[in-house]
Formats: structure tokens, C-alpha cells, sequence
């Protein structure tokens, strides 16, 4: 991510940073090493009815290794995390730590908000989920989990129909009628309305990712306008016309469907996978996960975990954080995390995996994929994209050309960002 994108991002809130700073105080400056001090960590996964409680306790763990230190939530509701860590973190306060989702992150990171982490991980043996926590040659985040993206299927539904596991996107339109047409379940649940966008954009990354399709060059020029996009257009246009998929449907509702095994198959992430194996009718050891059906690798959404710079406790924060990445405290984290890649490679139970089959794939996945954000336009990805699934709306709905559609987009997102070339 380059310097210049950085300065941009959060242009607004890079002034209230001057003003912040000094009412703020030096956050060094502190207590004694046996005084209480209260951590406060911010995470919309603390409200998540599924994992919440059981990633809080595991963070509790740490109470233990460093009893002067109390452990307190900001818990916020995902539809209003962004806006509300943005507003208290520019005016100067907010949670000490935060978990951030990706497009967040670069966006505090651009404003200046978050303070470098070398000294928490010294020494750790981190993988690739940590990459994109480098922001200018400096460590602003370490990975929390990652969310890889697989092909998920009801194996006894497609067993029972005596379908293939498909491995390109024929196969796929092929097998979803064989099996929906033996069971009555829908056969390929995704999202494809402009209501659901900011999630739409995101699942069809691996779409666009497995067409191998790049969404800017390597020099900040956007490139929407290519054959490798407008076949990624014709793919997901032939699946949306086989009478496969729920048309209408919002994907709650097609999960609710899955969860009760009236669901063939899914492109979804690995905490969506969780959920469509939790609290129905479908047994986990019933769901599998395969490669994506694509030549090339998909997509995956990352969180990280920084520390604020208006922290007063900066250097417990970071005490912490090197709990986080120790052996045990990545432990603790991977009994509650499922299948989701970590910061550093500890393996996934084995009677996690007994549990979840699934999650074996999951975890492999995780290796090769690609963030949904687009290099060089991470804060900016949900406007471009916005242009492009409109684009794929518009040959949806109205069957207009992939190029045709992809052509207006270009000039849409061209004239937006005429001022980066």
C-alpha cells in the first residue's frame, strides 16, 4: 500500500489526529508494573452468538499470565463498527486495542491512528495471513483470523443423487440440477441483488480471483474493462440462468435453507461455513468443502488487531498482543476459531477437524488467497466495486454484453479517479 494512499485515507479525520495528540497525552507515561490496568479491546465478534463468548473467555486466559491487567469489551454491532471506531478513535478515545476488518485497517493505518508492533512479535515465526499488516515498512497489524472462501456442499444430499463434486463452473450448473432435481433443494445459493452489495462485492472476488482477473496494475492504473472480466461476467450469468439459484432471495435466507438441508451448494467463507453447520438440521459431519470451481485461487477476508495511539496503556497492549502470538495464546485462539487461518501455523484440533470435516479444506485454502481489496485501493474497493457490480447487474437483469457493461464501468471508476493516474 503506498505512502500517497495513505495521506488520502481518512483525509478528514488525519486533522482531528493533530488535535487528538495533544489533548491525549504521552500514552508511555504510566503505572508502575504491579498497578491495575484496564485493556479495553474493541470486536464486533463479541455481539457473534456463535463464537463471542468463547473468543472472550479464551482472551480472558490471559488475566492469568498478567494478573495486574483487567480485560474489558467494547462490543459493536457490525453494521455500525467502522463508523463508530472512526468517530471515537479520531476524536482520541475508543478501545485500546481493535479488531479491525481489513478495509478499516488501512483506513486507520492511513489516518496515522495505529502504532507500529515490532517489539510485540520479536521472534514470532509469523505466516503470510500477516503480510498486508505491514503498512510503509512498519508492522500496524498482526492477523486475527482469516475467512479463506470454499466450494461448500450438503455431501449427503449430492451422494444421494450420485453427483459429481464439481470443478469448473459447467460441472457446477450440472450437478446443482442433478441434485436439486432429486431432493427439491435449491441448488447454488448466492448473493446477486445491488441490495446486498457490500457483501455481494466481496463473495464475487473469487469470481473475478478465479478468472484471474486483476482489478488494478501493479502501477495504480484500473483495469474493470478486460476479457478476463467479461468472462468472469459470462460464468456468473450462466450459472444465475440455469434455474439454480433462488432468485430474490437475500442470503439469510438461502443460509437458513442450506442450514435445514434444503441447500446443494455454496461459495462462502469459513465462518459462514460455522454458521450453516450450527443450529439446524444439517450435521456438520453432512457439509463438506472443496476447492473453489475455478482455475485460479480465490478470495478471503482478514481481520487484524492493532493498538490505537491514543491508547494510554501502549505498552500492556502490547504485553498482550505478544501473548496473542505466543504459543499459548495462539492455542487458546485456535480452540475457538474453527477453521480460520492464524497468525502464526497452529494446526487445527484434531477432534476439531473429527467434528468439522470441512474445516480441513478451509485451512489449506487459506494459504493462497487473495484479499478482497484491491492493491493500491484498499480504502477505496467498495466505491470501484460498486461500478462493477452494477456492471453485473446490469447483464443479469437487463442481459446486456459483459463488455458493454464492463466499458461503462470503466469510464465510471476512470472518471472518479482521474486525479490517481
Amino acid at each position: 500500500m503506498s505512502g500517497r494512499m495513505h495521506r488520502r485515507a481518512l483525509a478528514a479525520a488525519t486533522a482531528v489526529l493533530a488535535i487528538a495528540t495533544l489533548v491525549a497525552g504521552n500514552p508511555q507515561q504510566g503505572l508502575a508494573a504491579d498497578e491495575p490496568v484496564k485493556l479495553m479491546i474493541a470486536n464486533q465478534q463479541w455481539l457473534d452468538a456463535l463464537r463471542g463468548k468463547s473468543l472472550w473467555e479464551a482472551m480472558l486466559k490471559y488475566e492469568k499470565v498478567a494478573p495486574n491487567v483487567k480485560l474489558e469489551q467494547e462490543a459493536i454491532p457490525s453494521s455500525a463498527y467502522a463508523d463508530r471506531l472512526t468517530t471515537e478513535i479520531g476524536a482520541g478515545q475508543g478501545p485500546d486495542i481493535a479488531i479491525l476488518q481489513d478495509s478499516l485497517f488501512y483506513a486507520l493505518a492511513g489516518a496515522g491512528f495505529l502504532v507500529p508492533l515490532e517489539k510485540a512479535v520479536d521472534g514470532v515465526s509469523l505466516n503470510s495471513t500477516n503480510d498486508d499488516g505491514m503498512i510503509d515498512g512498519k508492522r500496524l497489524g498482526v492477523a486475527w483470523q482469516r475467512a479463506p472462501y470454499a466450494l461448500l456442499y450438503n455431501k449427503k444430499l449430492v451422494a444421494e443423487a450420485g453427483a459429481q463434486v464439481p470443478t469448473d463452473v459447467q460441472g457446477l450448473i450440472d450437478s446443482a440440477k442433478a441434485v436439486s432435481k432429486a431432493s427439491g433443494a435449491i441448488g447454488f445459493a448466492t448473493r446477486h441483488q445491488m441490495a446486498e452489495v457490500s457483501n455481494w462485492f466481496k463473495d464475487f472476488q473469487n469470481w473475478a480471483y478465479g478468472y484471474g482477473v486483476n482489478w488494478a496494475t501493479r502501477d495504480g492504473k484500473l483495469t474493470i474493462d478486460t476479457p478476463e472480466a467479461a468472462a468472469t461476467l459470462a460464468a456468473f450469468k450462466s450459472v444465475y440462468d440455469a434455474g439454480v439459484v433462488p432468485i430474490g432471495d437475500d442470503m439469510t435466507t438461502q443460509r437458513s435453507r442450506f442450514k435445514e438441508n434444503k441447500g446443494v451448494f455454496c461459495i462462502d467463507n469459513s465462518g459462514s461455513a460455522l454458521n450453516i453447520a450450527s443450529g439446524g438440521a444439517l450435521k456438520s459431519s453432512d457439509l463438506a468443502a472443496a476447492p473453489l470451481p475455478f482455475k485460479h485461487p480465490g478470495a478471503h477476508q482478514q481481520l487484524f488487531i492493532s493498538i490505537s495511539k491514543h491508547s494510554k496503556h501502549q505498552q500492556e497492549a502490547m504485553k498482550f498482543i505478544s501473548w496473542l502470538v505466543s504459543a499459548d495464546g495462539q492455542q487458546e485462539l485456535r480452540k475457538v476459531s474453527g477453521a480460520d487461518p492464524l497468525a502464526t501455523d497452529v494446526p487445527v484440533a484434531d477432534d476439531y477437524l473429527a467434528a468439522h470435516p470441512w474445516s480441513k479444506t478451509f485451512a489449506e485454502l487459506g494459504v493462497n488467497t487473495r484479499s478482497t481489496l484491491i492493491p493500491g485501493y484498499e480504502v477505496e474497493t467498495a466505491q470501484i466495486m460498486r461500478a462493477v457490480m452494477e456492471a453485473v447487474e446490469r447483464v443479469l437483469i437487463a442481459n446486456a454484453s459483459p463488455q458493454e457493461s464492463l466499458a461503462r464501468a470503466q469510464k465510471q471508476v476512470d472518471a472518479k479517479f482521474a486525479h490517481r493516474r
